[in-house]
């Protein structure tokens, strides 16, 4: 990078308050206001500013104040910067007055796993505040400290703890059992309504039945979902209620084999994709890290299902 850039960089960092609250307020009298100093002071730095870059930001009468092209585009650079150091500032009244912990995860993931066992992170001094979000957040840009996701990691930049490694298992409810083929021949039977996760079946992190049936041995070539579902808790739901066989996976669907709302049909295929508990470098050496690390490990371990191993 140029001195001269660097130079008109740092002109415009300690410009940014002024050229937010003026792009803001389209105005220079209440812009001074609001950084509480003069009119004049503000109006004086705003020309001098425009010498400095060569460009004129605002097209000036006695009546109103317009942002030109050029100054348009610097005044929302300078509200996206302001707007950062607001948002690291929260972060960093959160860091020093709470141990309050902001974790974001797929909703399927905390629907049917996070939210249950929830209540067992204030015995650890937790204090979580759960983020649904699909996809993968950018830390900078969101509040949360942590988030877990669910693909083959680790991930680059990121401080990446594996957590579990995934297993597929298709699902049915005993009420659909009932009523349909034999459970050792239900995965190979023409009539059987197979249910899918949409995002599952396209995002390439293998919770689909194409790659269950590529990996799990079974003499059949291809499955046409009967029903597809945006999320993995809906099609799962949809097995319980008796719609047909879903496909389930770690995490996902060992406290309803437990409570007796699904049934395992056929083999278990370990997956490549895993679960990981993902941050910020600088948060991993926290102590609300270490704490939330470990509790997570402790119920993951915690799982005892014959049919899905924890590893």
């Amino acid at each position: 990078m140029s001195v001269d850039r660097k130079q008109t960089i740092a002109k415009l960092m300690q410009a940014a308050p002024m050229l937010a609250a003026i792009g803001e307020e389209m105005s220079f009298t209440k812009a001074a206001e609001r950084l509480n100093v003069d009119q004049s002071a503000v109006s004086h730095r705003a020309r001098s500013l425009e010498e400095a870059l060569g460009h004129t930001l605002f097209d000036r009468t006695t009546r109103s104040l317009r942002l030109t092209e050029i100054g348009g585009i610097l005044c929302g650079a300078a509200r996206e910067s302001v707007a950062g150091w607001d948002r690291a500032l929260d972060k960093l009244d959160r860091v020093q007055s709470t141990n309050l912990i902001h974790l974001s995860m797929p909703s399927s993931l905390a629907m049917k796993w996070f939210i249950p066992i929830l209540p067992n992170a204030r015995a650890m001094g937790l204090n979580i505040s759960v983020d649904v979000n699909e996809q993968a957040i950018e830390f900078q840009a969101n509040e949360a400290d942590a988030a877990i996701r669910f693909g083959r990691g680790p991930y680059p930049g990121l401080h990446s703890s594996h957590l579990a490694q995934c297993w597929l298992q298709p699902v049915a409810s005993p009420k659909y059992l009932e009523h349909n083929p034999a459970p050792e021949t239900l995965l190979s039977h023409p009539d059987t309504v197979f249910l899918a996760d949409r995002r599952g079946e396209m995002d390439g992190s293998e919770f689909s039945w194409d790659y269950y049936l590529s990996n799990g041995g079974l003499d059949r070539d291809s499955i046409m979902p009967g029903g597809q579902f945006d999320r993995a808790d809906l099609m799962l739901q949809a097995a319980i209620g008796g719609m047909g066989v879903g496909l389930g996976r770690t995490l996902l669907i060992e406290g309803d084999i437990k409570a007796g709302h699904l049934k395992p049909i056929g083999p278990a295929v370990r997956m490549q994709s895993a679960y990981w508990l993902v941050c910020s470098p600088s948060f991993a050496q926290t102590n609300r890290f270490e704490t939330l690390h470990q509790w997570i490990k402790t119920e993951i371990q915690s799982i005892t299902s014959p049919h899905l191993p924890i590893d």
